[in-house]
């Protein structure tokens, strides 16, 4: 019976997060395709013809069906592709470039550490820490966000974070976990709507209506991203810093807490590698 309510709760929970994610913004998404293709730049605003346009496409009972079916699928389709899409908006976002950009890469990521040296006078701190809160290494301010724990966490503490995370999560309650797992959905949420983006912009070689909204949602996209970003990235840290004695105490060797034991932990955590 528990194993049936957890599969149930859990379907219920899969189905609204893909009817929010996917489906509608994949219905409206076809909207606009069926009006980009009905229109064109030509008649762009002629929107009093589609429905005479459309009146043949729903004669009959099974044709209704067909087409209601095609919808349906094209609008799954768009909300993967979508996601997909999404995947490379977050890599852009994060400064993880392919070989073509990385000497770009690496030329922005030089400009932004003199910026950051520049400011790291004592005088302009709080500047800085706008810039940046550890010297950057990414080629973008959200990269370089998401990376500020690792380096911070492991300057402090001497714990590296990647090896960490997973072991410190598997200590954590579930008041903890949920409230990152849904910091995380919303810098995902933010990086699918820049994928989204990408296929309004897409749509709009055939009607330019569609690249507005593509230009809207692209910055849209790119302010939720960086909100999101910081928020996650200070979950991440604080969770360390609130949980950190604990892990030390349940991990180390040593009963001190200090950061000779987080390097300790590290080695471990590590095997060597």
């Amino acid at each position: 019976m528990i194993v049936t309510t957890l599969v149930t709760e859990f379907g219920k929970k899969a189905a609204e997060r893909w009817l929010a994610l996917l489906a509608v913004p994949g219905l409206v998404f076809t909207g606009f395709a069926v009006v980009a293709v009905l229109l064109g730049h030509a008649r762009w605003a002629e929107f009093g013809s589609i429905g005479a346009r459309l009146s043949g496409w729903s004669d009959g009972t099974t044709r209704t069906l067909l087409v209601a079916i095609l919808v349906v699928a094209a609008a799954a389709a768009a909300g993967y592709l979508a996601q997909a899409l999404g995947g490379g908006v977050e890599n852009l976002l994060t400064g993880q470039w392919s070989r073509l950009g990385r000497s770009l890469a690496t030329s922005l990521t030089a400009r932004r550490r003199e910026r950051w040296d520049a400011l790291n006078d004592g005088e302009h701190n709080e500047e800085r820490n706008r810039f940046a809160l550890s010297p950057p290494i990414r080629p973008t301010w959200i990269g370089d966000r998401l990376c500020a724990p690792a380096v911070r966490v492991r300057q402090d503490y001497g714990l590296d974070l990647a090896s960490t995370w997973p072991r410190l999560w598997l200590l954590l309650p579930d008041s903890m976990r949920e409230p990152l797992a849904a910091a995380r959905a919303r810098f995902d949420a933010a990086c699918a709507l820049g994928g989204w983006s990408l296929l309004y912009l897409a749509l709009g070689a055939w009607w330019w209506p569609s690249a507005v909204v593509g230009v809207a949602l692209t910055l849209t996209s790119w302010r939720r991203a960086r909100s999101a970003a910081a928020g996650y990235a200070d979950l991440v840290e604080s969770t360390v810093d609130v949980r950190r004695d604990e892990l030390i105490r349940h991990f180390a060797r040593d009963p001190e807490i200090g950061r000779v034991q987080g390097l300790d932990l590290t080695e471990r955590f590590r095997k060597g590698t």
